[in-house]
């Protein structure tokens, strides 16, 4: 009599050549010998499964798995009977196991992925995703899914590898083609972006989605005839497709290109509704500064679409205004900014889903909250927020591109030979004649030793002049024009810095996106604008001992470094070329003339009290500010100005000139023609007070509450003159009024002044605490 091996092996040749009578009958006196037999138990249910009863051989598999419960086939084909009852999660588990039994199983896997590639981009998904097509390469729709998986995880080098495979193995797969366009786009490659697109417009000529991709990437490159053509081909495609008007107010060419406005409130008519479209109205208002449309319009948009990220960002930046109409529109709109800032954390802030995060990820940099340092109050909850936020979505949108470096406690800890001078990188907007470069960034590149130091630099906008080139010859390397962020980025970090300097951060967008990466081990910011980011990809915040308070350490999320003084290296300003006269102005010879020439958002509503109690105490005064380019922005100071002078009785007509701004060189020769500078309370001016001194204008300041309220303070006690600093509004009123009555007075404050003027240029004591700070 055969043994039960030798019948099994018979049954099994019988299944295998379609037999399946003989087999059935043969497993069956197997198991009516041995009963659990778990080879015959499992085959039998095979066989069950053929003839079409999917419940039996699922008894009959189990009983199988219970008599030897480590066999992966058991598994597997239990998993495929699952699968056919509808059992999804009961066929997962059982995939699951063969896979953990043997990994790599065929028929596990070929159970496993069509299921997995329909749901969340998993570890397990792509794994099982990847492993399957090792095996079956030709799958072109779970090479899709793959693809879509790797896209939505943010992994782009390996996910445009699995596009390029797919559309290898299917060209006319055109939304394989649009979604390796949109990838190559978002990663810098606009170029062949623009090739991808075409071809999945080719392939589907009545796709208004791939012609407006088409545009956009045309419109990246510059090619705005061509942009505005594939969006107008879209629209005539889908007469309602809000992204094609959003495109097409962007995009312009010829002679007579469409008014933005206009396109974009034809395109709201015919998609109402549209959160691009209201997003980008909303933008649009905003920067000509019709602030009561902008936020009708953004306001709409959070409504009708209120996870769209792009409106609540505008709608929460937006609260912050230029000139406030009172301090009781000042507190609400910061009240509001808190809010809308509170909800867009809860969107797409640190804990939000990952996927909301790489969504909403070009949004970084996109509205920065510059303004909110000119309220004149603690802003480091508040700037925490926004930078957790901020850093969080750069790190969606950069994902692996980069790798991950070290925070170190300062540049020398990080490992190089002995000899090696420190990499000390510098990103920065105004490598050019700006008051950042004056006061912070032309020490820098001038007066570090370069015996021990190695500088590279960042010049990441397009501006130049005679600045410009010095900067590049004082570093190793000067990188300018790279384009999108991504190549920024990769590009600072393969030069290896060991120290990245921000000599500010929240005036340009892109310097605030690469601030919220971690790029070097040691990362600091400057305070070009002064107030915390917030970022916490940031480490320490470079100030100077004279301009901070005793407990400035509390107002930053940065680690606050004192630097001897005034924390910078300054020259002397030339002098002006031009020649000026009060006439210019229309301010009358032998009044005095008061210069408050900071910018408009720096004077707040709390101290518009200052300037009529100054007008009534010294007769014919007039006081010069330089309009906005806004008009409404200089329309709400004027009209603020003279409700406060009307409530002392005076006309602010005959005491107020708001002029059109000057160049840098007319600015100098106005400040010599004027009698006294009046700082900005509550955020002072640094290059303005010293300015002011340098061209013999006695100066006015009070010493304020933070660091940006301190800076003309800063300088006069620097000069030796901290009894020339008032502590208070009304002080700062009283030695106004003494210096306009009294050119006795002013003569003598000017030569205190100038005859201490020397110790604020060129403070070695500055440069050389830098150097400590970064050796350590």
């Amino acid at each position: 009599m055969a043994t039960v091996q030798e019948a099994l092996e018979l049954a099994v040749e019988y299944h295998l050549q379609g037999r399946l009578t003989e087999a059935r009958e043969l497993y069956g006196r197997i198991l009516a010998v041995e009963p659990d037999q778990p080879h015959a138990l499992h085959l039998l249910g095979v066989l069950h499964g053929q003839e079409g009863r999917p419940l039996e051989a699922m008894a009959r598999i189990r009983h199988a798995i219970a008599s030897a419960p480590d066999v992966a086939d058991f598994h597997a084909n239990s998993g495929k009977l699952a699968m056919a009852l509808r059992r999804a999660d009961e066929a997962m588990a059982l995939h699951r196991r063969a896979l953990m039994l043997r990994p790599g199983h065929p028929d596990a896997l070929a159970g496993l992925a069509p299921m997995l590639a329909q749901g969340a981009p998993t570890d397990e998904a792509v794994s099982v995703l990847r492993q399957f097509l090792h095996l079956k390469p030709e799958d072109g729709g779970l090479c899709f899914s793959l693809a879509r998986m790797l896209r939505a995880r943010g992994e782009a080098t390996e996910a445009v590898a699995a596009y390029r495979r797919l559309i290898a193995l299917d060209p006319s797969h055109g939304a394989a083609c649009n979604n390796l366009g949109n990838l190559l786009r978002a990663v810098g490659a606009v170029e062949q972006a623009s090739i991808a697109f075409r071809r999945a417009a080719r392939l589907a000529p009545g796709s208004a989605m791939m012609l407006v991709n088409l545009g956009a990437a045309l419109a990246d490159l510059g090619r705005t005839e061509a942009a505005t053509e594939a969006f107008r081909r879209a629209i005539a495609c889908q007469p309602d497709n809000g992204d094609a008007y959003v495109g097409l107010g962007s995009a312009s060419s010829g002679h007579r290109p469409p008014d933005r406005a206009w396109v974009l409130d034809h395109g709201l008519r015919a998609a109402p509704n549209h959160p691009g479209l209201l997003y980008a109205l909303g933008v649009l208002h905003a920067g000509r500064g019709d602030d009561v449309a902008a936020t009708g319009f953004l306001t709409q948009g959070v409504e009708v679409a209120p996870d769209d990220a792009g409106c609540r960002l505008a709608l929460c930046i937006g609260q912050l205004r230029h000139v406030y109409v009172d301090e009781a529109e000042l507190a609400s709109r910061r009240e509001a900014y808190a809010r809308h800032l509170a909800a867009l954390d809860g969107l797409i802030g640190p804990t939000a889903p990952a996927e909301a995060r790489r969504n909403a990820s070009d949004l970084a940099g996109a509205h920065l909250p510059f303004l909110l340092a000119y309220q004149g109050m603690d802003n480091r909850v508040l700037q925490e927020t926004h930078g957790g936020i901020m850093a969080g979505l750069m790190a969606a949108r950069l994902g692996n591109r980069i790798p991950t470096i070290p925070k170190a406690s300062n540049a020398s800890s990080r490992p190089r030979t002995a000899r090696a001078r420190l990499r000390v990188g510098i990103v920065s907007s105004y490598f050019h004649d700006h008051s950042v470069w004056r006061a912070i960034l032309a020490g820098w590149l001038t007066q570090l030793d370069p015996e021990r130091f190695t500088l590279l630099g960042y010049h990441v906008t397009g501006e130049e002049d005679a600045c410009t080139a010095l900067a590049a010859s004082r570093c190793a390397v000067f990188r300018r024009g790279l384009g999108a962020v991504e190549r920024w980025a990769e590009t600072i970090v393969a030069d290896r810095p060991d120290a990245l300097l921000f000599p500010e951060v929240g005036m340009e967008p892109m310097t605030y996106r690469l601030a919220a990466l971690r790029l070097a081990p040691v990362q600091a910011v400057a305070w070009g604008h002064p107030d915390t980011t917030g970022l916490p990809t940031l480490d320490h915040y470079l100030s100077g001992d004279l301009l901070e308070p005793p407990d400035g350490d509390a107002f930053y999320s940065e680690r606050l470094i004192r630097l001897p003084n005034l924390g910078c290296h300054v020259e002397p300003t030339r002098r002006p070329v031009a020649s000026v006269t009060r006439r210019r102005f229309g301010l009358p010879d032998g009044a005095p003339a008061f210069l408050c020439s900071q910018s408009l958002f720096k004077y707040l509503p709390q101290h518009d009290h200052v300037f009529p109690s100054i007008a009534a105490a010294v007769s014919g005064s007039r006081f010069l500010f330089f309009r906005h380019s806004q008009d409404s922005v200089s329309l709400s100071l004027e009209n603020r100005l003279e409700r406060a002078f009307a409530l002392q009785g005076i006309d602010s007509r005959e005491h107020c000139v708001f002029a059109d701004q000057l160049d840098h060189d007319a600015y100098l020769a106005t400040l010599r023609v004027m009698d006294v500078y009046l700082d900005s309370i509550g955020f002072s001016g640094f290059n303005t007070a010293l300015q002011a001194v340098e061209a013999g204008l006695p100066v006015v300041t009070v010493r304020g509450r933070f660091m940006r309220g301190r800076l003309a303070a800063a300088l006069l006690n620097r000069l030796g003159m901290a009894d020339a600093v008032t502590m208070s509004a009304d002080d700062f009123i009283e030695d106004a009024i003494r210096l306009g009555r009294d050119p006795t007075a002013r003569s003598i404050r000017t030569a205190r002044q100038t005859a201490a003027l020397t110790t604020v240029y060129r403070d070695r004591a500055a440069i050389t605490g830098l150097e400590h700070f970064l050796t350590g």
